[in-house]
């Protein structure tokens, strides 16, 4: 089965325990460490046909509790719950002004317990937007003080980690007020702040504004109370390692060569960025100049035994290093077969299994990737 794309991007974002580990693993010339193929198995969405199959603009993928797909649609302004073997069963949310109606959203993250977060203009309400997933009952939104939060992942129980993005002009050097925290449903406060850090608020360079709020870092979240955060970045590449409460336990550090973009790929990124401008109504905006570089990493997940999937931001092919727990390198992983759209793939994976979706789809379509790992 197979989706539709369409570069449609919301009107709302302004942008996007344990014992101690370390790790400084060089993964060039590591020969000891095997390899693993994830390989496609199955996808979702089609071309043309059935609405209910087609996409519009894919912004996030998340397992349920119940091991059901859900499927973030910017476009169409819903998630969409499929089985593992693609068969729509129903939706979540749908576009308008009403109560638990969204005229625009972005990013979505599911707790444990089944508690749907999302971010957006819904509900007459810029902010963070909760349903039930079983039952699809919208269940309140709440304004968010800055932009909307962005990069949410769900974590234990009710708790959903996000990051959030505030204006500060009260010096004549406005800054940009960065936070990455813990939530849980109903509270406007977090219960746990990971990161608190500032950058200069500069619009002569709105392609790294844009980048640094869209992205930013890489969170993945585990549903043993541990939150992992990655840097985007093009000159290092690092994983931080926090305990339930809220302490850094670890590092992972992963010795990966900058890898310049190609002019097709600037100019793809640039084309991206100015799309995601154009989204937030600012229609006149100077030329955009993205990074020369690739972030070093550029995805980051937790498997259903703690592991750690750190992606590589360099390969075309989508790549892998998988940490266990204690930060030791336990194999690479990539993908098998040979896609051109394969530097644009993200993905989701937990203790159901791994999904995949192209941004930049070489079909001209988005479509859901079900993978399996093959030794």
């Amino acid at each position: 089965m197979k989706l539709i794309t369409a570069l449609v991007m919301t009107a709302l974002i302004i942008s996007c325990g344990g014992e101690e580990t370390t790790g400084d693993v060089p993964l060039e010339g590591v020969t000891e460490v095997p390899t693993v193929y994830l390989v496609p198995v199955d996808s979702i969405g089609v071309e043309m046909g059935d609405s209910v199959y087609v996409m519009g603009s894919i912004e996030g993928l998340a397992y349920g509790p119940d091991g059901n797909i859900a499927i973030l649609d910017c476009a169409r302004a819903c998630i969409r719950i499929y089985s593992p073997e693609g068969e729509f069963l129903r939706q979540i949310g749908s576009r308008g002004n009403g109560p638990g109606e969204f005229q625009s959203i972005a990013f979505l993250g599911i707790s444990e317990d089944g508690h749907v977060y999302l971010t957006g203009d819904g509900s007459e309400i810029l902010g963070v937007h909760q349903f039930d997933y079983y039952t699809g009952d919208w269940l309140g939104s709440f304004p968010s003080l800055g932009t909307p939060p962005t990069c949410i992942e769900g974590a234990e129980d009710s708790f959903y980690v996000r990051k959030d993005i505030n204006f500060d002009f009260s010096s004549d050097e406005p800054q940009l007020l960065i936070s990455i925290a813990k939530f849980t449903c109903g509270d406007d406060d977090p219960v746990i702040t990971y990161i608190e850090d500032t950058a200069p608020f500069n619009p002569g360079n709105m392609a790294s504004m844009i980048e640094l709020v869209w992205y930013g870092y890489d969170i993945a979240a585990d549903f043993s109370e541990n939150t992992y955060i990655a840097p985007r970045s093009s000159e290092e590449a690092v994983v931080i390692i926090y305990g339930s409460d809220g302490e850094e336990t670890g590092r992972i550090e992963l010795d990966l060569e900058p890898v310049l973009r190609t002019d097709e790929e600037i100019e793809m990124e640039r084309l991206i960025l100015t799309a995601k401008m154009s989204a937030m109504g600012n229609d006149q905006m100077p030329p955009l100049e993205p990074d020369p570089y690739k972030p070093l990493i550029r995805g980051l997940e937790i498997d259903g035994e703690g592991n750690i999937w750190v992606q590589h931001g360099g390969p075309n092919v989508p790549t892998f290093s998988v940490f266990n727990s204690s930060g030791e390198l336990i194999y690479n992983a990539e993908v098998a077969g040979d896609y051109t759209d394969g530097n644009s793939w993200r993905f989701h994976i937990d203790g159901n299994g791994i999904l995949a979706y192209a941004e930049d789809p070489a079909d001209g379509y988005q479509k859901v990737y079900i993978l399996e790992v093959i030794q």
